[in-house]
């Protein structure tokens, strides 16, 4: 049995959402691996994901976004830095699936210019359909959480359904179960060479 199916028959009763396209391959570095002077070195090419240009984001997102619709939410809520990748793919898996989506970007960023705040992932969170609204604090994990409960709280009021995407240690690490699911394929993949 492959170790990836082996894995999914513990994974198999959460909720998941496929977003990735998986598996993603691996391929050999022979000019790194001549320079180094070792053993062959192989890259798993998880930029070839295939989802909003994500990445890993992509696994990484599966299991919340499984948890998200399970729960029955209509609206994702994110919390994260202005110009984050993975807010950015959280706001298009939203999009896929028909929810709405607000981003509390943190500005861990000091003394940056108008252009940071509006270009890039940013503009590509809007065109996703995302809100957006900006928490002051820098890396101040507990005060953003605490700051998008509030704002999940104004949705509830308004008769959405919001699931919330947080900092805390106290969240539950779904996003580590995209990665297990990496793992085990990569071990097939080896296995195979």
């Amino acid at each position: 049995m492959s170790k990836l199916n082996e894995l999914e028959t513990h994974l198999s009763p959460l909720p998941r959402m496929a977003l990735a396209a998986a598996p993603t391959p691996i391929e050999a570095m022979p000019r790194l691996t001549k320079a180094v002077g070792g053993p062959a070195l192989l890259v798993k090419r998880d930029d070839m994901t295939g989802f909003a240009t994500g990445g890993n984001k992509a696994r990484q997102l599966e299991y919340s976004m499984g948890a998200a619709i399970a729960a029955g939410a209509d609206m994702l809520l994110v919390t994260g830095a202005v110009q984050s990748n993975y807010m950015r793919t959280a706001a298009a898996a939203a999009a896929k699936l028909g929810m709405a989506c607000h981003l509390q970007f943190e500005n861990r960023v000091p003394d940056m210019d108008s252009g940071y705040h509006s270009n890039g992932n940013v503009l590509l969170d809007r065109l996703y359909g995302a809100t957006t609204s900006t928490f002051p604090v820098g890396e101040d994990e507990a005060a953003a959480d605490a700051s998008i409960a509030v704002i999940a709280e104004e949705h509830r009021d308004k008769g959405r359904k919001p699931y919330l995407l947080t900092l805390s240690a106290d969240t539950k690490p779904l996003g580590a179960l995209g990665y297990m699911r990496c793992a085990a394929e990569l071990l097939d993949q080896i296995c195979r060479r």
